[in-house]
């Protein structure tokens, strides 16, 4: 992806509520969630709610605490920092079904009681389509990966809505994110976590502002910056990608996408020449 320069603008809504959710499948899963609410009212953003969603411990709490807590929402999309899907030929060896995450998530549930059985299962990590595509790190397998996805999807098979590609509608339509997308796309290195990068966090938020005029509180700025695992930051990063993926109506996924059961990473889109 070639790298933007600070004069483009993301493609946004005009009106609209997006979430943005950094996931996490770690044992103090309550303490890495972070969920970031985008409102849009005639053409301007603003930053609503920045927080830790979750009080209860465990993975397994906060993934059935998921689709409750984002019927509450009354959002028209969602964006969600985790694989919705396997490799094709992984589905297919163990019988999964290719109908979208929600499907997926269901069967995962009843057949794998734990993530280390889920992994063991699926075998050979594997790289999607999508994940070759955007240069994504890891597979949804990995080592750093498997339980985020094993609980992900669980998640996801309680939760309503669309899930593009497979499907638009009803609202809300989940999709699946990837924040360090959005940083590449503003032009930056996607490295930004740790301590002694505050600068790079900083100048994040400045190019997200400088590319779509969003409103963020001040105390939001300093969280975001002073968070050195950079979760509270990809949370705002997926609500970005999943408001930009609406407003362009969930374009750049292939058919394939959906007919194989990999699913798609949507990230942000530049605004078209007005």
């Amino acid at each position: 992806m070639t790298p933007r320069l600070s004069s483009c603008r993301m493609w946004l809504p005009h009106q609209g509520r997006a979430v943005g959710v950094d996931w996490s499948g770690a044992a103090h899963a309550h303490r890495k969630v972070w969920a970031a609410t985008l409102c849009f009212q005639g053409g301007q953003g603003r930053l609503q709610c920045l927080q830790r969603p979750f009080t209860s411990k465990g993975a397994n709490t906060v993934s059935e605490g998921l689709g409750p807590w984002l019927s509450a929402q009354d959002a028209d999309v969602v964006g969600l920092d985790f694989c919705f899907s396997l490799e094709v030929s992984q589905l297919a060896s163990l019988g999964l079904p290719t109908t979208g995450p929600q499907e997926l998530g269901r069967a995962i549930s009843a057949t794998f009681d734990s993530a280390e059985s889920f992994r063991a299962a699926v075998g050979p990590e594997k790289k999607r389509v999508t994940e070759v595509a955007c240069s994504a790190p890891f597979a949804p397998t990995n080592l750093r990966m498997y339980k985020q996805t094993y609980w992900g999807l669980r998640a996801l098979g309680s939760c309503r809505g669309a899930f593009p590609p497979w499907s638009t509608s009803p609202r809300p339509a989940l999709v699946e994110v990837l924040p360090a997308e959005v940083v590449r796309w503003l032009g930056l290195p996607k490295t930004y976590k740790g301590r002694g990068v505050e600068e790079r966090r900083r100048e994040i938020l400045r190019r997200v502002r400088a590319s779509t005029d969003l409103l963020i509180p001040d105390s939001d700025l300093l969280t975001m910056v002073s968070d050195a695992d950079g979760d509270a930051l990809d949370a705002l990063l997926a609500a970005l990608s999943a408001a930009s993926a609406w407003a362009s109506g969930f374009t750049g996924a292939p058919p394939t996408s959906a007919s194989t059961g990999e699913g798609w990473i949507f990230s942000v889109r530049q605004r078209p020449e007005q």
